[in-house]
């Protein structure tokens, strides 16, 4: 056997070790979520563009209570103009670990909204999906 040929074998059978192991890192949620899987502060930010309007993004904090409900003020800035809102607002966990929630603001706007939670809680993956509005706006938060 060549010298190429002793290299590539060995090569193949490091990765075929090392690749299972790699694969178990990342296979980490193994149980099924609820509510109780949002628990504690996160930190938020989200960009789109509010049809009609323009450009968005916000910055916030959010506190989850792990039994429905959550609390938290944002940072926005819509079309050049700075705005904070005061958030107060419920959600529910699917064991899929899907997120439905409604966000109640200081302004007196509603919204609803469609997350993921991801990395066993740590983060979550959120789009806006209120009825009626054209709106693109996703995000991400992590746990604090």
């Amino acid at each position: 056997m060549s010298l190429k040929n002793r290299f590539v074998m060995t090569a193949v059978a490091l990765v075929t070790l090392v690749l299972p192991i790699g694969a178990k890192d990342h296979d980490k949620h193994t149980g099924a979520c609820s509510n109780a899987t949002l628990n504690g502060s996160y930190g938020l930010h989200a960009t789109g563009t509010v049809i009609g309007v323009g450009s968005f993004a916000a910055v916030g904090r959010f506190t989850f209570d792990g039994k429905g409900n959550r609390a938290g003020k944002l940072s926005v800035r819509l079309n050049g103009n700075n705005n904070q809102l005061t958030l107060t607002g419920t959600y529910s966990v699917s064991a899929d670990c899907t997120v439905s929630d409604t966000w109640n603001a200081s302004n007196g706007s509603v919204s609803t909204h469609e997350s993921v939670i991801v990395d066993e809680g740590e983060e979550y993956f959120i789009l806006n999906n209120t009825s009626g509005d054209a709106s693109v706006i996703s995000g991400k938060a992590k746990k604090q």
